[in-house]
């Protein structure tokens, strides 16, 4: 299993980094969406925001990806976090996508940035403990 522990931690981080990266462009996607909505009011009807969905549920698979990774690895803390991750990228963010009730909706956005924070946070911190790690094996061979 330690082998296994070990492909995926690279794995795992560069996933997580994407998925960073794909967060921020789902934002631009969403304001682009927006903005070039013509004609009916109906969100669901409007293909401006085509990209922003399917983004959005490529963003959901890969919190998948990485809570399966995070149980492979069976380090808690990426556990917790990962599964945060699912729940606000495939249960808040499809429950608060909604027309009928505004004040519902309002939570979208607000979801969407703590979902692009938490990725951020957490690739930022596994690049600086992989860095460490890295450091350290130098040090000692050294």
């Amino acid at each position: 299993m330690a082998g296994v522990r070990g492909v995926t931690w690279p794995v795992f981080r560069i996933l997580m980094s994407l998925t960073a990266v794909a967060g921020v462009v789902q934002i631009f996607l969403a304001g682009r969406g927006v903005f070039g909505i013509r004609g009916s009011a109906n969100l669901d009807h409007q293909s401006s925001l085509d990209p922003h969905r399917t983004l959005g549920d490529i963003i959901g698979i890969a919190a998948i990806v990485l809570f399966l990774l995070a149980l492979i690895l069976w380090n808690r803390r990426l556990i917790g976090w990962t599964a945060l991750l699912v729940v606000l990228t495939e249960f808040v963010q499809h429950a608060t996508a909604t027309q009928k009730h505004p004040w519902l909706a309002g939570v979208h956005p607000v979801s969407g940035v703590a979902i692009v924070a938490i990725l951020g946070w957490l690739s930022g911190s596994l690049w600086r403990e992989a860095r460490s790690a890295s450091a350290r094996i130098s040090v000692e061979a050294g």
